[in-house]
This record gives structure tokens, sequence and C-alpha cells, in this order.
């Protein structure tokens, strides 16, 4: 297996200019996709249900106290250098400054505020005060993915996320990637991803907004694209989509392998209810490697915001079943009524 990693792709997400294909030997960027298709409300038991089974593949978990794989956290720094393995085999990368390794820590409590999760310790990445850096701190999940159940086709990430009540004239943006490549590393997809973004990024001056990015094809150009899930003007300051008043917001992605569909669903009420959004994504296959990142990005102007995430899963399910038809219906049903 050809590992590419995130060294070879870490700056696909610094700007928004088009480029025609992809290839993880270069530095490329995200195609800036549009508005997502927007699927509607979801509560948290329709989602559950769309998630049956993940308790059969689980691939990655971690509190940051603990993991999956058996390892145990310690408040402070998760490694020593710059792409050297560390903590729970954690690995960071900066694309061009922020290699001391306080950028990336552990932290021994996680931020009180709106829906927050369980008490313990939490992920923190320190944000560069450069629009030209990138930080990044990754976990390879190929292993895992080769050995999860017959049939588990579809691969899905969720995890918590703070962002302060404070606005920025300054553009940050963090979040999370799951890459996957072909079988000869010369293609890195975005299997599925999602950001939150507050500030002035390129052209856009929103504030607490949401994007999500997917492997697509648009006309005869295919590569990584970047799609608006929603946002909220400058204007409006500290208000929805994201958790106000200082707080945590749920993150849910997937992504299909065989159609390379790709959903995202997200939660500003602590998981009573997601929205969520989809594309058709052209990902179908690149599994050949798998890795999630998390993600903090200084895109404009000099104020840095700290990406601070909670809990992490990552694991593999079938297809949508009865289950998760049944709640659809219900939701549509709802719809007609309206």
């Amino acid at each position: 297996m050809n590992k590419i990693g995130i060294a070879s792709m870490a700056a696909v997400v610094i700007s928004g200019a088009a480029f025609a294909g992809y290839n993880s030997k270069t530095a490329d960027s995200y195609i800036d996709g549009g508005d997502a298709i927007k699927m509607g409300t979801f509560t948290g038991a329709q989602l559950a249900a769309m998630q049956a089974g993940k308790r059969d593949s689980s691939m990655y978990s971690t509190n940051w106290t603990a993991d999956s794989n058996g390892a145990s956290y310690t408040a402070g720094n998760v490694a020593t250098a710059n792409v050297t393995p560390g903590q729970g085999n954690w690995v960071y990368y900066s694309t061009s400054t922020g290699t001391n390794p306080s950028n990336y820590k552990i932290n021994a409590g996680r931020p009180t505020g709106l829906y927050a999760p369980p008490a313990g310790q939490a992920l923190q990445i320190t944000g560069a005060a450069s629009s030209t850096a990138s930080r990044y701190l990754y976990q390879d999940v190929s292993s895992q993915w080769a050995a999860r159940n017959s049939g588990d086709n579809t691969a899905w990430v969720q995890y918590d996320a703070y962002m302060s009540s404070a606005t920025s004239s300054s553009g940050n943006r963090t979040g999370g990637f799951l890459f996957g490549a072909d079988s000869t590393g010369t293609v890195g997809a975005f299997l599925t991803g999602m950001t939150m973004e507050y500030g002035t990024v390129g052209t856009t001056t929103k504030q607490r907004s949401v994007f999500g990015y997917a492997y697509y094809t648009s006309g005869t150009t295919t590569g990584n694209y970047r799609f608006k899930l929603s946002e909220q003007a400058l204007s409006s300051g500290g208000t929805s989509p994201l958790a106000v008043s200082g707080g945590w917001t749920k993150f849910a992605m997937n992504w299909n392998k065989v159609s390379g569909q790709v959903n995202w669903y997200y939660s500003v009420d602590g998981g009573a209810n997601y929205t969520g959004f989809y594309v058709n994504g052209a990902g179908a296959g690149l599994d050949n490697f798998m890795e999630w990142d998390f993600y903090a990005q200084q895109a404009t102007g000099t104020t840095t915001a700290n990406a601070i995430f909670g809990d992490l899963s990552v694991y593999a399910t079938p297809a949508p079943g009865a289950a998760a038809l049944v709640g659809l219906a219900g939701l549509m049903a709802r719809r007609r009524r309206a």
C-alpha cells in the first residue's frame, strides 16, 4: 500500500482556486462547488438508524484520554517533532510554519459552554498567524478499514468541535478530512470532510459557516471540491448555524465506497437534531489508503483561532437499511404536511 500521507497533500485547502484534476504529489487547491444539496433535518434517532451496525466495524475512536487501539493519553504535547509519531500514533504536520510541538496538544479539560460533551480531555491545534500555513494532526486508519466486515462499505466519521463566542475579522478554518487514494497513490481525494469557518475567508465574509468537502466531478473537471452547507453574514455576529455564545457543534459525515456519494450532517443542539446535505461524489473505490486528519488554518488576517475537538469516532456500516428508510419516510411525510 502506497501511503501518501498528509505531508504530500497538505496545501489542498489553502486557497479557493480551481484546478484540473488532482495529483497527491503536488500542492493543489480545492474547487469551490457552490451549495450542497440539502436533505432536510433529521432527529438524532433517525441519524442513528442510518448508522445501524456501526458497532460491527468500529475502526477508530478516542476521547483523548484513551483510544480504541489501547493507547492512553497524557495532557501535553501530542508529539515531539514534525512528522514524528507521538501519543496514540498521531502525527502532526505544518505546511510552512508551526512545527513547534506545543501547537498540537492534549488539554486536561474541555471548554464549558452550550452542549458541552462529557467532561474529559480534548485536542487543541493552535492556529497559525499566517495565511500560508495549515496545521494537521493525522491518524492512519487504512488497516482498520481493510479489516472491516464484508459489505460495510460506508465510512462514517463523527466528532465534536468547540467554537468560542467571539467574532473575528480574520479568517479561520477548522475541521477534519477523511483522505483516500487509488492503488498507485497518484490520486488523493477528500472522501469526505467538514470545516467550520468564521471571519473573512477569501471573498466570503461570513461568521460561523459550515462547509463540506468531497472528491467530485462537475462537467469535465474532477477533483477535490468544497461545498457550502450554511452560513451567516458577518454582521450577525455570534449567531447560528454553529453553537452560539461559546459552545460545541456535533459533526457527522460519510462516504460510500461503491457509489461515491457523500453525506454531511451537523447538530447545534447537542445531537437532538441534525441538518443533512449530500452530493454524488466521484471518489468511489479510492480507498487503497485511508487517513483521518484534524485541521486548522489561519486563512486571512492576523488573529488566530484554536481548534478544539472532543470525542472522535471512525467506523464503517452497510448502506442505510430498512430502519433508516422508515425514518426518511416519516421525514418526507412531515414535509408534505407542512
